[in-house]
């Protein structure tokens, strides 16, 4: 019984976020297939994560030198250059791929695929504490990596739809910002055990940067409705005015 509920503590977080951003999507929904595709390419991405982070060198993570390398590479990078991967994978010869905001759909729903597997395995070795640890990532981690997400579709469909001579820096982009708000993301939680003063510190940060996520990420996804908004009414269609400005 204990691990059905570890099982659906790690997921449910994930299909929360994932029926969220579905209904963000307000003009042409992505077909449940797609959906569902993109959940499944996540946990692959997530098992390709865990095989780089094993080939990755050993750290000593009671220093902040071990911590900051830990978190930016073992940790970030592995997992964000599999996310692009797979997010890459997924919607390159996708026909459904054809508004802005279906780029943060999908590497979104990626993202949920990665955390939810991820938040799986993590609760199942933290069976004592399962309550503590279910609710602490439902509330922070998995919101995490479905930030990310946004962040990296947000500047694939800028790479995509927008400016040209932009579109090397847009796919550069799609990478380097999830992967450093990740890197501070986990480093901020790292470096809290290493002193007192550090504790403050990494409490602060993660705090700031928590907030500053669901702020990026709101304007984002709004940018982009209003964009494909813009769009549908320049071709014909008259859809539903949104309520808010990016």
């Amino acid at each position: 019984m204990l691990y059905f509920l570890a099982i659906l503590s790690g997921i449910l977080p994930a299909l929360v976020l994932i029926a969220f951003i579905y209904w963000q999507d307000k003009y042409r929904r992505e077909p449940v297939k797609w959906i569902l595709k993109s959940f499944w390419y996540g946990m692959m991405a997530c098992a390709g994560a865990v095989l780089l982070e094993i080939l990755m060198p050993d750290c000593n993570l009671d220093t902040l030198e071990g911590d900051l390398f830990y978190s930016f590479v073992v940790i970030a990078f592995s997992e964000e250059i599999m996310r692009l991967f797979f997010f890459w994978l997924l919607v390159r010869r996708n026909p459904y791929f054809d508004e802005r905001m279906d780029g943060i759909v999908y590497a979104a729903c990626v993202g949920m695929g990665l955390a939810g597997l991820e938040n799986i395995g993590y609760l199942l070795i933290s069976l004592d504490d399962l309550a503590f640890w279910g609710v602490a990532r439902a509330l922070f981690s998995v919101p995490g990596h479905f930030f990310y997400g946004v962040f990296m579709g947000f500047y694939y469909s800028l790479a995509i739809y927008g400016s040209r001579r932009r579109r090397v820096l847009y796919y550069l982009l799609a990478f380097l910002v999830p992967w450093l708000y990740h890197g501070i993301f986990d480093c901020s939680i790292l470096v809290a055990d290493l002193s007192d003063t550090l504790f403050f510190v990494g409490l602060s940060v993660f705090l700031v940067v928590f907030v500053l996520m669901i702020i990026v990420a709101r304007r984002h996804i709004l940018r982009l409705l209003h964009a494909d908004n813009k769009l549908m009414h320049k071709v014909g269609l008259h859809p539903a005015p949104l309520n808010s400005k990016p």
